[in-house]
């Protein structure tokens, strides 16, 4: 474990400039997570944070019903003595509900500034059934099938974010994944909030792919805090494994 502090935000050089030096041929890919921000480092600059709204997705134990909250919105109501509320109208344990977490949610934002409280992203996703998203489209040019929200924060889904349809040709964003939609498949997929895993993902899938002769090429380091939940780390070094990172270090961020 090693303790990094991040320097000044600048944009990461992937141009067609010349060269390092042979003593700076190396990628020292990180991954940074903050409590509202993930960002990419590499070779002495920083890539643009991706902002995101926190989610909690519990299975209450009253209904076995899939319910999501912002954390905001769980600590609100702990902090007056109640507890999250499921979908039957009944309240889970304000001193155990963090035990019915059954995921956390980074949702992507849109922000013109860092003062900006930003915009939710939405997207198409698979998905296997109760609305949970399984992996997101991207189209013939790799781009996410994306829109921001409306209404405030952008919590609404945009009326423009369509759905594909049985016979159109989409991707995700493993390899070889592009194949045409067939109709029983078309009618599972869902919009839901892009995941800020699924935007750094795609950023560490064409790193690696732009910088696979670099000795380190297969190196990332996870940078967290002491108070980052594992969950979170968890689901950084799955998208950075599935990215080609096959060696994965964890450092604290410090200062």
């Amino acid at each position: 474990i090693v303790e990094v502090n991040l320097p000044e935000r600048s944009m990461m050089n992937m141009s067609d400039e010349p060269p390092p030096e042979p003593d700076q041929q190396s990628l020292n890919l990180s991954l940074a997570i903050t409590s509202d921000y993930l960002v990419i480092g590499a070779r002495g600059g920083f890539q643009p944070n991706v902002y995101f709204k926190e989610m909690w997705t519990f299975r209450c134990k009253s209904d076995a019903q899939l319910i999501t909250y912002s954390t905001e919105d769980v600590k609100a109501s702990v902090a007056a003595g109640k507890g999250p509320k499921c979908k039957d109208g009944k309240e889970m344990d304000s001193e155990k509900y963090i035990y019915e977490i059954e995921s956390i949610e980074l949702w992507a934002l849109e922000k013109t500034s860092e003062e900006d409280p930003g915009r939710v992203i939405w997207a198409v996703y698979s998905s296997q059934g109760e609305n949970v998203p399984d992996s997101v489209f991207v189209d013939g040019n790799n781009s996410f099938l994306a829109v921001t929200g409306e209404g405030t924060m952008g919590l609404t889904p945009p009326p423009s974010l369509k759905k594909p349809g049985a016979g159109v040709a989409v991707a995700t964003l493993a390899e070889n994944s592009a194949r045409k939609l067939k109709p029983e498949n078309a009618q599972k997929n869902i919009i839901y909030p892009l995941s800020a895993y699924d935007l750094v993902a795609k950023d560490l899938i064409a790193i690696h792919t732009q910088f696979i002769d670099l000795d380190d090429a297969d190196n990332i380091i996870i940078v967290a805090n002491d108070d980052t939940q594992f969950d979170k780390v968890i689901s950084l070094m799955d998208r950075a494994k599935a990215a080609g990172f096959t060696k994965v270090n964890l450092a604290k961020l410090g200062g």
